[in-house]
C-alpha cells in the first residue's frame, strides 16, 4: 500500500468538480503496466479539450486520484489547479519513532504565478495552524524529480502572528532554492520508489 495515497474513506467536497481540469494528467508520474508516464509530460490519452481518450478503461492510478482542492475543505476555493497553478495532494509522513502512517499535504507551485494564487498563504497557513505535516514541491523540467521540503517549522512564526507577507515570502524564496537544485531523470518503471521523484530542497 503507498502511504502517500489518502485513505480510501476520504470523502469528496460538495460543489467541487475537477470540470476542465487536468493537471494532474501533466503534473503527476504514472507508473502503471497500461501507462507510464514522467511527471511534467502531457499524457499521450489527453484530448484537445481536456478530456481523456480512454475515460472509461483509464489505469487505477488514474481512477483514484483527487487533489486536494477536491478532498480538503478548507483549502480555498479559487485554488483549483488549472486556475490557480497550485497543485495540492495528501502526502502520508511515516513516523521515525512508530512508523506510523500521518496524512499531510503537498503544495506544487507549478509556476511562478502560483504565488500569487488567492488563497494560497491562508490554505498553508490553516494547515501548519493545525499541525498537518505541509511540504512545499517545486517541478523540475519535464521528466525529472522535483524539489521538495517540509515547512511546518519555517513558517510556524509568521502564522502564529499571523503575517501573510512573510508566508508568501518565505515560499517564493524556497521556490527560488528548488529551482537552483540538483535534478535526475525520474524512472518509469513499476517498481521504481515514488519517493524518489522529489529531492530536498537545500539551503543556501
Amino acid at each position: 500500500m503507498d502511504p502517500s495515497a489518502p485513505p480510501p474513506e476520504l470523502p469528496l467536497v460538495a460543489g467541487r468538480s475537477c470540470g476542465e481540469c487536468n493537471v494532474c494528467c501533466v503534473a503527476l508520474t504514472i507508473r502503471d503496466p497500461e501507462l507510464q508516464k514522467a511527471q511534467g509530460h502531457r499524457c499521450r490519452n489527453a484530448l484537445p479539450d481536456n478530456s481523456c481518450a480512454i475515460y472509461a478503461t483509464r489505469p487505477q492510478q488514474c481512477r483514484s486520484f483527487f487533489c486536494g482542492w477536491r478532498h480538503l475543505k478548507w483549502v480555498r476555493d479559487p485554488l483549483r489547479p488549472d486556475r490557480s497553478g497550485v497543485l495540492i495532494r495528501l502526502h502520508g509522513e511515516v513516523t521515525r519513532e512508530t512508523g506510523a502512517v500521518r496524512m499531510g499535504v503537498v503544495f506544487t507551485l507549478l509556476n511562478a504565478a502560483a504565488l500569487r494564487a488567492e488563497g494560497l498563504a491562508e490554505s498553508v497557513a490553516a494547515a501548519v495552524a493545525a499541525d498537518v505535516p505541509v511540504f512545499l514541491n517545486i517541478p523540475g523540467p519535464p521528466g525529472y524529480t522535483s524539489a521538495q521540503v517540509k515547512i511546518n517549522e519555517v513558517l510556524a512564526e509568521p502564522v502564529r502572528v499571523k503575517d501573510k507577507r512573510a508566508v508568501l515570502g518565505i515560499l517564493r524564496q524556497l521556490r527560488r532554492l528548488g529551482l537552483k537544485g540538483e535534478k535526475q531523470k525520474i524512472r518509469l518503471d513499476p517498481e521504481a520508489d515514488a519517493a524518489q521523484d522529489a529531492t530536498a530542497i537545500a539551503p543556501e
